[in-house]
C-alpha cells in the first residue's frame, strides 16, 4: 500500500469577538480546504504545518491547543492518504496568497467554514478542533 503524510492547520484570529478561520480554495481540483501540504525528508509533521500555511497563505501561527486531527482517505490515484491537522492562533492576519497553488485564500466565521468546505471530513476535524472555542462561537 503506497501512503502520501500531509499537514496542515486550522488557524483562528478573533475579530470583534468573532472567530474567524483561514481558508483556501485550492486550484487543483476548487475544493475549500484549510491550507496543507506534503511532509519533507526529516521535517515533523508540526514543522510542515507550519510551513505549508505559511508559504500557502503568509499566515504565522501558534499552536493553540495538544489536540491533533488526523484524516485518512484513499486518492482517486490508489494512494492512501494521512492529513494531520493542529489548531493555531494567528500571529498576523494579512493573507498572502501562494499564486501557484491557492485561487483564494481567505478569513471565514464558524458556519461559513462548515458550509464552504467541500469535504465532510474535513468538516468532522473542524468541528473536533474548535470544541473549546465553540463556548464562545454561538
Amino acid at each position: 500500500m503506497v501512503k502520501e503524510v500531509s499537514a496542515g492547520a486550522v488557524v483562528y484570529t478573533k475579530v470583534d469577538d468573532q472567530y474567524l478561520f483561514l481558508m483556501i480554495q485550492n486550484k487543483n481540483g476548487n475544493h475549500f480546504s484549510f491550507p496543507k501540504g506534503h511532509v519533507e525528508k526529516n521535517e515533523s509533521i508540526m514543522d510542515t504545518a507550519k510551513r505549508e500555511v505559511s508559504e500557502e497563505t503568509g499566515i504565522l501561527y501558534e499552536i493553540a491547543s495538544n489536540k491533533m486531527e488526523t484524516i485518512t482517505y484513499l486518492m482517486p490515484t490508489g494512494i492512501y492518504k494521512d492529513v494531520y491537522y493542529f489548531l493555531g492562533q494567528a500571529l498576523n492576519h494579512k493573507i498572502t496568497q501562494q499564486e501557484s497553488e491557492v485561487l483564494h485564500a481567505g478569513w471565514y466565521n464558524y458556519d461559513q467554514v462548515l458550509k464552504y468546505l467541500t469535504y465532510d471530513n474535513d468538516k468532522i476535524a473542524f468541528i473536533k478542533l474548535t470544541k473549546e472555542l465553540n463556548k464562545d462561537i454561538k
